[in-house]
């Protein structure tokens, strides 16, 4: 195995994590994204929105592209592990892409303005590790 797929293992299995974590307690979750219920007493809940979509689909997306990555990275295509990744990759980066653009348009509206910045190299470094069976081409 390449060291850019143990990379991009291991990033998976942190993403997986933090899918299980937010599955399991979705209030953690929404101190994480500074997300809050609805306050209305007439609309309680949003706890099905964090576990379905900062918890299910974190977790079941990052362990298929593992579980697939492992598959692929058997085989002497190197491509394909790269073809396997990059939807997820890109997906990271296009929300660090999605936070620098709150960043200029939304300076006003964001709470924890100095945190911004440090999501947004999060996210892209995400995305980069995720995408690190390209190596294999350097």
């Amino acid at each position: 195995m390449h060291y850019g797929e143990i990379i991009s293992l291991i990033v998976l299995g942190f993403g997986a994590l933090l899918g299980v974590s937010a599955l399991v307690s979705p209030s953690w979750a929404s101190g994480i994204v500074r997300l809050v219920a609805d306050p209305d007493p007439d609309k309680p809940g949003g706890y099905s929105e964090f576990r379905a979509t900062f918890g299910g689909l974190f977790m079941f997306s990052h362990l298929m592209t593992a579980a697939l990555l492992l598959t692929v990275s058997r085989s002497d295509v190197n491509l394909l592990s790269v073809l396997v990744v990059l939807p997820l990759a890109a997906g990271w980066v296009g929300a660090a892409f999605g936070r620098t653009v709150s960043l200029v348009l939304d300076r006003e509206k964001n709470r924890a303005k100095g945190m911004i910045p440090v999501w947004i190299m999060m996210e892209f470094l995400v995305g980069l590790a995720i995408a690190a069976p390209i190596l294999h081409f350097l």
